[in-house]
């Protein structure tokens, strides 16, 4: 009896193992960060522009989407702290090269980006903030710049605009309490993402569960 329980036990483990190990190693690869350098270029084509970082970092994911670049879970090995942001940035006839960018998960905090263009374009940036509970600054190198005097935002106050920079630009938001919106979270990923550990855990307990009755069962049987 004894050597069947163990022999069912392997197969139990066995079973686990097969099913849960495909899931981990499938969601990891889901979210392997790839490395760029200060010579990548993204380019926009229709735009006649490019953009590119002036130092090392990595991203989960980045695609060019209705001529934007869109950074998921991007970090840059300059900026302060080691959070992962959200980053949408396009420019049009004009080349930009992103100094630093950080965004602190708190819900007092500031987010800061500073860039350099060549150009005489504009470009436009949108940080994953709820910015109508914080307050804009812009400056062009070093100038502070009021609003619609070289920068302006979209009717929603979610998109940042910026039409008179010629050299070097910081952005900065100060936020209010709860200004952060989707930074730092989940809730543009899949289901199977946002979920992992719970669905991989629920299926452990299942099938631990299952062959534990069937075990008991077989040794009652056996008993009778």
């Amino acid at each position: 009896m004894i050597k069947r329980n163990t022999i069912l036990t392997g197969i139990a483990a066995i079973l686990m193992i097969a099913l849960v190990l495909p899931w981990i190693c499938f969601t990891a690869k889901a979210q392997t960060d790839t490395t760029f350098t200060p010579t990548d270029k993204f380019n926009i084509p229709a735009n006649n522009s490019t953009i590119n970082f002036a130092t090392w970092g990595t991203y989960v994911r980045a695609s060019l989407e209705n001529d934007t670049w869109n950074f998921v879970d991007l970090r840059l090995n300059n900026s302060d702290g080691w959070e992962k942001q959200t980053l949408r940035v396009s420019a049009q006839d004009s080349n930009v090269t992103i100094l630093s960018y950080s965004s602190p998960h708190t819900t007092f905090g500031t987010t800061r980006l500073g860039y350099i263009v060549t150009g005489q374009g504009t470009q436009t940036f949108k940080f994953g903030l709820n910015p109508k509970r914080g307050e804009w600054n812009v400056t062009f190198n070093g100038k502070s710049m009021g609003k619609n005097d070289g920068w302006c935002v979209s009717p929603d106050a979610r998109v940042l605009t910026i039409t008179g920079a010629t050299s070097y630009v910081t952005i900065s938001h100060s936020g209010l309490p709860d200004s952060f919106g989707d930074n730092g979270n989940s809730s543009n990923q899949p289901i199977y993402q946002q979920h992992s550990v719970v669905i991989i855990t629920a299926v452990a307990v299942t099938i631990t569960v299952f062959l534990t009755a069937a075990i008991r069962r077989k040794n009652k049987e056996l008993l009778d």
